[in-house]
């Protein structure tokens, strides 16, 4: 009897201020509204969204020269075009101690995982080509092309491999040269007379016929 009562009187809205009706309607489309599809509390939180920052007034705030100096090819001729170019490009950084010790440094971030630790092309990653698996940093193919040459690799990639010009500044490339010169093939040489791709694969196609 009492419960029925209470009930009663809970649901019998005459008994009710507006302000407590008011209240309960409040309360509860705020609760069910939580999971509605306009609900972007967290999206639109107050923070500055992408392109919405304002451009610093200072001269030269925003840079409109520079980047890379090498051409972009976008076919396979102008890639080999492009790298046979690129032997002429003189490293810059001396081959000091502390420039091949940073070298090993980016080569352990960046190298090793499918180049393996003594540059044979047996990192971890490697066993996942199917084909067209990491070079061996040893062999002669790779030891007797110039500097200009292995830094137009690692800025633009080839084959499988992606580029490192977004991970690795210019001089940091030149470290990792240095490094690869160092510690694999035939370890501190000079320049050796530029070899292209096309060459190598005219090479290769001759001694097997």
């Amino acid at each position: 009897m009492l419960l029925h009562d209470f009930k009663h009187h809970f649901f019998d809205f005459k008994h009710h201020s507006p302000l407590t009706l008011l209240a309960l309607l409040l309360l509860a489309a705020s609760t069910s509204a939580w999971g509605f599809p306009w609900d972007r509390d967290m999206v639109d939180q107050p923070s500055i969204k992408p392109q919405e920052s304002i451009t610093p007034p200072e001269p030269n705030a925003v840079p409109i020269q520079g980047g890379e100096t090498l051409p972009s090819p976008t076919t396979e001729r102008e890639i080999f075009a492009a790298k046979d170019a690129a032997a002429t490009i003189p490293n810059p950084v001396p081959a000091t101690a502390e420039s091949i010790a940073r070298g090993a440094d980016f080569y352990q971030v960046h190298c090793k995982v499918c180049h393996g630790q003594q540059g044979h092309g047996d990192g971890p990653v490697s066993v996942k080509f199917v084909e067209n698996s990491p070079v061996d940093l040893n062999e002669t193919h790779t030891q007797d092309q110039t500097d200009g040459q292995l830094f137009f690799t690692i800025t633009r990639g080839r084959v499988a491999m992606p580029f490192y010009r977004d991970a690795l500044s210019p001089p940091e490339r030149w470290d990792l040269i240095n490094f690869i010169r160092d510690s694999f093939g035939h370890g501190n040489v000079k320049d050796a007379a530029p070899t292209s791709d096309k060459k190598l694969m005219a090479t290769n196609l001759s001694d097997t016929q």
